[in-house]
């Protein structure tokens, strides 16, 4: 059904698994890891890694900072999605083509040269900030994190000429302490965590609002509600794709309200365990969060984590 979403009277479809600005919301932590990237990328400080766990948010977080330095004319941005090439002489390539430049295969040093001489020209000459980023950066080979420490040593006395930020998940950290040459050239580290459960809940409410549900219409029983969110373990993605889930199956049953049935079923169709855990009895305070740069408050969750719950042994 994929129009599920209107059963429930949204405009817009609130957890598709995509980083779409829309429903990009900001708690403490992100938007001052956004905060300090583009402080970083101001001064040209150079390489800033961004570390977390997959699916706790480091494409959205990417998306937005992208956004936001597109809308600076100073900055030139290019962006490698996926990092794996056979060859450094590959990889210098890529990097000349995503600002623009058709680099013809040539020796390392001679694409090197090219580039510093782009480099140069644009954020001297220009007064431009030249910023790299890249995905899935664990991904990277050792030539090609050899090849970004080399490119890192083009800089003028109080600045560097490009900014390169890399985002990876955790096994990208330990290759960086690894080689030791590379790691002293990391200007910041910042670490996306998991979602607290009342950051978890103002997204979801969060999201919902931003598609269009009415104030004070409730989507998830309390119960349901409680479940996803333990379920999620504090992971945006997952939330999102079991909230999707769980919301097609109430569509489907003509049910205009979540409830934990159609949670269990979510889980089951994508192999997550029903946690044990129990839930605290007590409703969070507001968590404030930030939508397209614009500061709102995401509504308390309604009877947020009202019962302890187990799964029951059939047995």
């Amino acid at each position: 059904m994929s129009t599920y979403y209107r059963f429930f009277g949204l405009e817009r479809d609130p957890f598709l698994d995509t980083a779409d600005p829309h429903f990009y919301c900001e708690f403490g932590a992100l938007r001052k890891a956004k905060e300090r990237l583009a402080a970083s990328v101001d001064a040209s400080r150079g390489l800033t890694v961004i570390i977390g766990e997959p699916g706790t948010g480091k494409t959205s977080l990417s998306g937005a900072l992208e956004q936001e330095l597109l809308n600076d004319e100073r900055i030139v941005l290019g962006k490698i999605l996926d990092p794996t090439f056979a060859t450094e002489v590959e990889f210098l390539i890529a990097i000349g083509r995503v600002f623009g430049l058709a680099l013809p295969p040539r020796s390392s040093a001679a694409l090197k040269n090219a580039l510093k001489n782009f480099f140069f020209e644009t954020a001297v000459l220009e007064k431009r900030l030249l910023v790299l980023t890249v995905d899935e950066a664990q991904s990277l080979s050792d030539d090609a994190l050899e090849a970004l420490r080399l490119l890192l040593n083009y800089h003028v006395p109080q600045r560097k000429l490009l900014n390169i930020l890399l985002f990876g998940q955790s096994e990208l950290e330990q290759r960086i302490h690894n080689k030791g040459n590379l790691e002293d050239r990391v200007d910041s580290w910042i670490r996306l965590e998991r979602l607290d459960d009342a950051m978890s809940s103002a997204m979801l409410d969060f999201r919902l609002t931003r598609a269009g549900a009415a104030p004070g219409q409730t989507v998830f029983t309390p119960e349901a509600r409680a479940l996803l969110i333990a379920a999620a373990g504090g992971l945006p993605r997952r939330l999102t794709m079991l909230a999707h889930l769980a919301m097609q199956e109430a569509a489907d049953r003509a049910s205009t309200l979540v409830n934990e049935d159609h949670v269990h079923t979510s889980m089951r169709i994508r192999g997550i365990p029903i946690p044990q855990r129990a839930i605290v009895e007590t409703v969070p305070e507001p968590v404030p969060v930030v939508a397209n740069g614009a500061h709102d408050h995401a509504p308390a969750p309604r009877g947020f984590f009202s019962r302890l719950f187990a799964r029951r042994s059939t047995g």
